[in-house]
């Protein structure tokens, strides 16, 4: 039976992500399998994470902010410094060792230029980072009609997102009023989001060996630190069943916070 799967941040943890769909038995001819997006920077696998999921033709991803980084690199050799020293170092390490031509690199980027800021379903919605304090479903709806511009520069997220298209990539607001909540046993309503939708996201670190679920807001945050201490996570999308790696740390024999 054909199952929806959603892998959290994979940040370049290709034996990670190899070992979670291994014990989820899972089918790429059968299952298909989305992305909170942020599969690039922080352990040494990135070009292989990325190789590897570029052959299913049932994967899903959104694109994260340090995806986005990876993109210009891959496009037009743009390297921020804050980009190198949050990850971005292993990426382009990862494609120079490959032996990765600029011509590959480049379809490596416009295939990137596919992911949507969002991937909105009947009845779920999944984004890197979250909808923030202002984005209503019909903004949500929008954007996830709207791809990145491969000469577009990637926002550094110093400051408060201009853009709604970053806040996707950028928000830890909405996550924090929502583990406020779970953690203190009350509900207040976040924002314009309509809380129907169930939410899934990434990119801001919770623990390191288990998911963020809040059934009080039927939202979810799949980073487990996958990227630094912690481990992969895949989740079934309606079951909310998941499996989980070794920690990543453990998996390469160190660990990769920069």
């Amino acid at each position: 039976m054909a199952r929806r799967l959603i892998l959290g941040d994979i940040h370049g943890s290709y034996r990670a992500l190899c070992e979670v769909l291994d014990k989820a038995g899972f089918n790429p001819d059968e299952d298909e399998l989305y992305s909170v997006g942020d599969i690039a920077d922080g352990y040494p696998d990135v070009y292989e994470c990325l190789a590897f999921l570029r052959t299913l033709p049932s994967f899903h991803p959104v694109i994260g902010n340090h995806d986005a980084w990876l993109q210009n690199w891959l496009y037009e050799g743009t390297a921020p410094s804050i980009w190198v020293m949050q990850g971005g170092r292993r990426s382009i390490e990862s494609f120079t060792k490959a032996k990765v031509s600029q011509k590959n690199r480049i379809e490596f980027a416009e295939w990137m230029s596919t992911w949507p800021y969002a991937i909105l379903l009947s009845d779920a919605a999944i984004m890197h980072g979250g909808p923030g304090p202002d984005l209503t479903l019909d903004d949500i709806q929008k954007l996830s009609e709207e791809k990145r511009n491969l000469k577009e520069p990637a926002s550094d997220g110093q400051y408060i997102p201009d853009r709604p298209a970053d806040t996707l990539m950028w928000d830890r607001v909405y996550f924090r009023y929502a583990e406020y909540d779970e953690n203190h046993g009350c509900r207040k309503d976040i924002g314009k989001w309509d809380e129907n939708i169930r939410l899934f996201t990434g990119h801001t670190e919770y623990g390191n060996t288990v998911p963020f679920i809040s059934r009080m807001h039927n939202f979810i945050n799949l980073d487990t630190m996958a990227g630094s201490f912690g481990c992969l996570t895949l989740m079934d999308m309606d079951t909310l069943e998941y499996w989980q790696s070794k920690k990543s740390k453990d998996l390469y024999g160190f660990c990769s916070i920069s």
